[in-house]
């Protein structure tokens, strides 16, 4: 299975990176996004045993990792992360707006 980013996922992954770089240090960052990508090889190759997210306007998927929850869609053999969102966000409305820089 293929994994690939929308645009706004990879802005998330940024804002992620540099938050925790600023916050705990490059050597957190590095351990927290080493973890993050161990756990999206996870998802590739079992995405269906996820919760399916049918409380959103989206056909989706979500994973919780950490305190960020990880939305995506598998489309054939593609599974493309849409959002990586903080527990504490409301996803109804964050899931469809740009992350901001």
């Amino acid at each position: 299975m293929k994994l690939v980013f929308s645009p706004a996922a990879v802005q998330d992954l940024q804002l992620i990176a540099d938050y925790t770089s600023r916050t705990w240090g490059a050597q957190q960052e590095t351990l927290y996004l080493k973890e993050r990508w161990a756990k999206l090889d996870l998802m590739l190759d079992r995405p269906e045993n996820y919760r399916p997210r049918h409380d959103l306007d989206i056909d989706c998927y979500s994973e919780r990792y950490g305190k960020h929850v990880i939305f995506f869609s598998v489309l054939g053999e593609t599974l493309q992360v849409i959002r990586i969102l903080h527990s504490a966000m409301d996803f109804s409305v964050h899931l469809f707006e740009d992350p901001e820089p």
